[in-house]
């Protein structure tokens, strides 16, 4: 009981970085929640923080640091960020395992260019051993999505996503593996 007020007073905290945001995310599925909130640096770069939340397998902090910006000539229908995460895995599986992970990776985002209000794109993110620390030996996850985009700054979407972990002393930690539904908000 007292990790769920921890995590509702963690969520309360970030509220005032939302009011400065560029953009959140938040999508859920039966047992999991996650919120991103983005922020737009000048010269293409943007920041993001993030909590992901299972119920019975544990949870992911993390913020990323991204180069984004137009992957094709154009009108620019596909945008694409490459850069990594630093994350904070705590497991409730097992051993309780817990540790941090500095995966590499990126996204991209691509708009159909005669359906503007469609939208798909995927992530994928690795942290071998090498970059791995205290109980974790190796993270990784992936993401895939379809959105359509209800207002011009307003989304729903359908996603598959995987994240899994590997520790020291218990087997790999696999945090989700299915559909979640989601709302994106730009400002």
């Amino acid at each position: 009981m007292l990790r769920r007020y921890c995590l509702l007073a963690a969520l309360f905290a970030c509220a005032p970085l939302a009011h400065s945001a560029n953009g959140i995310d938040l999508n859920v599925n039966n047992k999991a929640a996650r919120v991103t909130v983005d922020f737009d640096l000048s010269n293409n770069l943007q920041v993001d923080a993030n909590l992901y939340h299972h119920q019975d397998k544990g949870n992911v902090f993390g913020a990323g640091l991204h180069l984004t910006g137009a992957a094709t000539g154009g009108r620019d229908p596909l945008r694409a960020g490459l850069g990594g995460r630093l994350l904070r895995i705590d497991s409730k599986v097992a051993g309780r395992d817990d540790g941090t992970a500095l995966p590499l990776g990126g996204f991209v985002n691509y708009t159909l260019p005669d359906y503007n209000r469609f939208v798909v794109g995927g992530s994928i993110y690795y942290a071998p051993d090498v970059l791995a620390f205290g109980d974790v030996t190796r993270y990784w996850e992936y993401n895939a999505w379809a959105g359509y985009s209800v207002l011009r700054d307003g989304q729903i979407y359908l996603g598959l996503r995987g994240i899994r972990a590997s520790f020291d002393a218990s087997p790999n930690v696999t945090f989700d593996s299915g559909v979640h539904f989601g709302l994106r908000l730009r400002f």
